[in-house]
């Protein structure tokens, strides 16, 4: 069936299941004996104590270290105290620039740790470039939606990567808001149903930010955070047509070395507009007319985040005359965390796909990329108020 866009895609519910995850302990740049964290280790690796009179007791520097934030150490040697560093102010399209919008602001080559290299592809095992417009950074996305961290925050879509929303329109008038064309792959294993839900093993229009990175000698874990939003809501829930994103990761510290995604629901659902984080819509609507499932939305976040992204623009829902809602809704947003090992060099692909077809888009919002020490366990959960 031939389905006509209603939005821009413009890039981690989805109904009120929130991720099974557990807090970040404590900050790993400490040590407070002589034969704890640094016995069996070289000399030196783990910097030297600070001489300063108001440093916390167990204050290591070491310039291969990343400034823990709150913990009164000048952890990097860079002589301030947690500061957090931001680098988004002025950037470009490239994907080095993106890397910098989301909060990955240490260069590897200049600093022991940090950006290795970041492409854009059309998606796994391949070097393909995507479409340019499938990739933006923006200082804002909508009326309501902001950065989580610094200016800037990254967008990757299946269709355009910008905001949206009828007469202000950001492109020319008349383009098309679909069917790039573009096919990609995903890595074994995706799509992944949600649930009873059927599921196509056709992808289209893939796009994917492919991130090499070098952890600093004092973390333990890395998280972000991302906000799905998609069109296929509300006709085509639990219907073969459910676009996808995942954050891919492969490190020594996650999964005992395998790959696998690291952004899901309580109930390992990936994220898609099944997922159980899915909750930015318009509540009382009907939903599903074109799956297998008819259901009433309710959308306990409302959809007032939606204002000004292309995916609030209303409309008879699934085609019914009376109530109008949403021809779309996200995620809101939501934080996903891995461990990895301290200096080690992993891969961390964030990708997201149309499934089934081209036609009806998605795009996610990156933002707020940083370093996790203490004991990390892999989860997705709401994004915490302050950035």
């Amino acid at each position: 069936m031939h389905r006509h866009v209603i939005v821009s895609i413009t890039l981690i519910a989805l109904l009120a299941s929130s991720a099974a995850g557990c807090q970040e302990g404590p900050a790993s740049s400490f040590r407070t004996t002589d034969n704890d964290a640094t016995e069996g280790k070289p000399a030196g690796q783990f910097g030297s104590r600070g001489d300063d009179d108001d440093a916390p007791a167990g204050c290591v520097k070491d310039r291969s270290f990343y400034d823990v934030p709150g913990d009164g150490c000048d952890n990097d040697d860079d002589g301030t105290v947690d500061n957090a560093p931001t680098c988004d102010g002025a950037v470009g399209a490239s994907a080095t620039d993106f890397a910098r919008a989301i909060g990955i602001c240490d260069d590897a080559a200049e600093r022991g740790f940090g950006l290795v290299s970041a492409s854009f592809t059309q998606g796994y095992g391949t070097s393909a470039a995507p479409k340019p417009e499938q990739h933006g950074v923006l200082s804002r996305f909508g009326d309501v939606l902001r950065p989580r961290e610094g200016a800037s925050l990254g967008v990757l879509s299946t269709g355009f990567a910008q905001e949206f929303d009828g007469g202000r329109s950001a492109f020319t008038p008349g383009k098309d808001w679909w069917l790039f064309g573009g096919v990609g792959a995903v890595p074994p294993g995706f799509p992944k149903a949600a649930g009873s839900c059927p599921q196509s093993s056709d992808v289209n229009d893939v796009i994917s930010l492919k991130l090499q990175l070098k952890a600093p000698k004092n973390a333990t874990g890395i998280k972000f955070d991302f906000n799905f939003h998609s069109s296929e809501w509300p006709e085509y829930i639990c219907s073969r047509f459910n676009d996808g994103f995942i954050a891919y990761l492969s490190a020594k510290g996650f999964n005992g070395g395998k790959p696998d995604n690291i952004s899901f629901d309580a109930k390992q659902n990936p994220v898609s507009v099944n997922n159980g984080f899915f909750d930015r819509c318009t509540p009382g609507t009907k939903t599903g007319c074109s799956g297998e499932r008819e259901a009433t939305s309710t959308c306990p976040a409302g959809a007032a985040e939606l204002a000004g992204t292309g995916f609030g623009l209303e409309a008879s829902a699934c085609g019914f005359l009376g109530k109008k809602a949403t021809q779309g809704g996200a995620t809101g947003w939501l934080s996903s965390q891995a461990a990895v090992e301290p200096g080690e060099t992993f891969t961390l692909e964030l990708m997201i796909w149309d499934t089934g077809d081209g036609n009806l888009d998605s795009s996610v919002l990156l933002d707020n990329f940083h370093w996790l020490g203490g004991a990390v366990t892999t989860s997705t959960e709401r994004a915490d108020d302050v950035k």
